[in-house]
């Protein structure tokens, strides 16, 4: 991508995770893998996205020039975490640099998720989800908390639908009131403050509240699914409103600056302005970049062909121009 802007490069580098084995692909590990070999070094690019259950398969498609950095999905449950870890650390292909786990469905979630982090080896890098319920305030203190005592977790933002379609097969457990919030949550879905034709998930508003509580916790988080394209759009196919993760970075950029004034971060997850989000997120400098990127670390994507492509389009990936 030569010509990449290099503040906008800090801004957009690495945020693109390949959730190609996930839901609603589903590719199959003979082409996801070859996929991601391929777009490895490209500026987007972060994590392999692979379910604990799949690790064996991956490591028999492994070739002896890869280096992959891995993200696992812990379908298998928190207690069987430790065979996927060691599976990995005997794997010299592979960089562990994350673990995504979704709690056991619970009323009280915080307890739920402080189950997980006692379990979880003090050192391992750790995606927790948040679900859309009650309480969901509180499990971002338990997971702030524990990062303040040095464990390295961060929240998984879900923003779709309700029925067990997760990338571990659980259900979503989406019920909640309105201007909730919840960590990496599916990111498509909702009607822009109800402009769109109906909602398949959490709105701009509530979005924007899991954004703002996690800045004001200092509590990084991703998004998995659904924000495969760059700026909020309605899908004429069905009528509902899909997020967009450019409106994402820049609400990430709001809510660090502190700076923008109430509703900011809503206005920008719910814009529909391509040229305004584009030329906000030209305009942002490298500390301010650097700073919403420790808080909005990545989404998952099933391929990064429609970002990039989005991005190009927008003036933000080297090529193409904003007019």
């Amino acid at each position: 991508m030569r010509g990449y802007a290099r503040k906008v490069g800090i801004l957009l580098a690495r945020l693109v995770d390949d959730a190609a084995l996930l839901p609603p692909a589903r590719e199959p590990m003979r082409t996801a893998l070859p996929a991601y070999r391929t777009a490895a070094g490209h500026p987007l690019l972060g994590r392999f996205l692979c379910p604990a259950s799949r690790l064996d398969e991956l490591r028999r498609r492994l070739v002896p020039e890869d280096l992959i950095d891995l993200g696992i999905i812990a379908d298998t449950g928190v207690e069987h975490l430790p065979t996927a870890l060691e599976t990995v650390r005997r794997e010299p292909r592979v960089r562990l640099r994350s673990v995504e786990i979704s709690p056991a469905p619970d009323a009280d979630q915080a307890r739920a998720a402080a189950v997980v982090i006692a379990r979880l080896p003090a050192d391992l890098p750790c995606l927790i989800e948040v679900r859309r319920m009650p309480g969901w305030r509180e499990t971002l203190d338990r997971l702030a908390a524990a990062r303040g005592r040095g464990v390295p977790l961060g929240a998984k933002l879900r923003t779709v639908g309700t029925g067990g379609d997760g990338a571990d097969g659980r259900s979503n457990g989406v019920t909640e009131q309105p201007a909730d919030g919840a960590a990496k949550r599916r990111a498509d879905g909702a009607a822009a403050n109800g402009r769109a034709g109906g909602e398949h998930g959490p709105s701009p508003a509530e979005v924007a509240a899991f954004v703002v509580a996690c800045a004001e916790r200092d509590l990084p988080f991703t998004c998995t699914a659904g924000l495969h394209r760059a700026v909020r759009h309605v899908d004429p196919a069905t009528g509902l409103a899909h997020h967009g993760f450019l409106n994402i970075v820049v609400a990430a950029c709001r809510a660090r600056s502190g700076a923008s004034g109430p509703g900011a971060v809503d206005d920008a997850v719910a814009s529909t302005d391509a040229i305004a989000l584009a030329e906000e997120a030209a305009g942002v400098d490298d500390a301010a970049a650097r700073a919403a990127r420790e808080l909005f670390v990545a989404f998952g994507s099933c391929d990064i062909e429609t970002p990039r492509s989005d991005l190009i389009k927008l003036g933000l990936a080297g090529e193409g121009t904003v007019t």
